[in-house]
Order: C-alpha cells, then sequence, then structure tokens
C-alpha cells in the first residue's frame, strides 16, 4: 500500500504538471494546506481544490512541481521545488516545498506543505 500511495502522488503530480485539472485523483473531502493556508486558510473537499486550482492559474502563469516521493508508512513525503513564473510581473523563481501526502481508498485525502523536507520531517515525527 505505501508504495501504492507513492505512485498514486507521482501520476498526480505528472497530470498537474501537463496541465491537467481532474479532480479524480482527490477524495471529496481532501483537505489541501498549500504554505498560503496560513493567511488564506485550508482548501477543503473538490470545490475548496477548484478554488485553490483557479487562484493559482489567475496567480502564476506557470506553475511546475518538481518533487521526490518517499513512503512514510501509509502517507508520502514530498520535497523539491515548485517552479512558478508570476502572471503579472513574469517573474520567474523556484520555491522550496516539502509536504506530506494522506491517501485512502485510492485517493489523496490531505496535504500540507511546510516549506522544507526537514520541517516535513519533522511534523512526521523524523529527524534527518
Amino acid at each position: 500500500m505505501p508504495q501504492e500511495n507513492v505512485e498514486l502522488v507521482r501520476a498526480a503530480l505528472e497530470r498537474w504538471n501537463r496541465g491537467e485539472r481532474d479532480m479524480a485523483d482527490y477524495h471529496p473531502e481532501v483537505e489541501w494546506l498549500p504554505l498560503r493556508a496560513a493567511t488564506e486558510g485550508a482548501y477543503r473537499g473538490i470545490d475548496g481544490m477548484e478554488r485553490f486550482l483557479a487562484d493559482t492559474e489567475q496567480t502564476f502563469e506557470q506553475f511546475q512541481i518538481r518533487c521526490d516521493l518517499l513512503a512514510v508508512g501509509e502517507r508520502v513525503l514530498a520535497w523539491g521545488t515548485i517552479h512558478v513564473r508570476a502572471a503579472q510581473s513574469g517573474i520567474e523563481m523556484d520555491v522550496p516545498v516539502g509536504g506530506v501526502v494522506e491517501c485512502r481508498g485510492g485517493k489523496i485525502v490531505r496535504f500540507e506543505d511546510f516549506g522544507s523536507k526537514q520541517a516535513a520531517l519533522e511534523a512526521l515525527g523524523l529527524a534527518e
């Protein structure tokens, strides 16, 4: 099951990077906590995911996720960068990401970005 979760997350990331916005990978009660959730709140459910996607597409002309994935029990540790290009200014940058993905029943049910691999490991109760 842990490797199946990694493959689920990998496939979802690949679809995202191809511009596909299918919600089939996400549980109906998904909870999505990107770093901006600290100020904007969590995105909940499929409606929340669609709002996250719309907000992201409005803000960024490009949003490519480049992550390594590792099963940690039933959860998936994802770390790397998100390459973005701002829609209005055209400024490009790589934003570090370090998150934990939870899956249930072949669907992504929760994602939380802690901003770095180390912070995500600490959230999992592990130290590198």
